[in-house]
């Protein structure tokens, strides 16, 4: 998770993964340490800025999953492509769904620039 305010980041609040180990493909935030990063970024008078992860083997879009999980309509999706591991790929999304725990919505490519 990524904090900040005005589309600047300023803070990074990594978090574990806690899914099943028999689905190597998913990431599931640690609940406990996304609500200390929640509660630190309130306690800052910051902005969830965006969510980042990692595609190991695919493009740096979102999934079906990822659309699925989209819960932060505020915030940016961050992917970040090994697909290619010496030429990794970061790409940055708004994901707009009609329905907030729908299934399906529009992926916008974001312009993001990392310094």
């Amino acid at each position: 998770m990524l904090g900040g305010q005005g589309g600047l980041v300023s803070r990074h609040y990594p978090t574990e993964n806690v899914a099943p180990e028999d689905k190597p493909k998913r990431y599931l935030v640690n609940p406990r340490q996304q609500l200390q990063a929640q509660e630190q970024l309130e306690a800052a008078n910051l902005e969830l800025s965006a969510i980042y992860h990692s595609h190991i083997h695919t493009p740096a879009y979102p999934s079906p999953t990822d659309v699925r999980t989209a819960y932060y309509p505020d915030s940016y999706y961050v992917l970040v492509s090994f697909a290619e591991p010496a030429n990794p790929v970061i790409r940055a999304y708004k994901i707009v769904k009609p329905d907030l725990w729908g299934e399906s919505g529009e992926i916008v490519e974001q312009e993001w620039q990392v310094t």
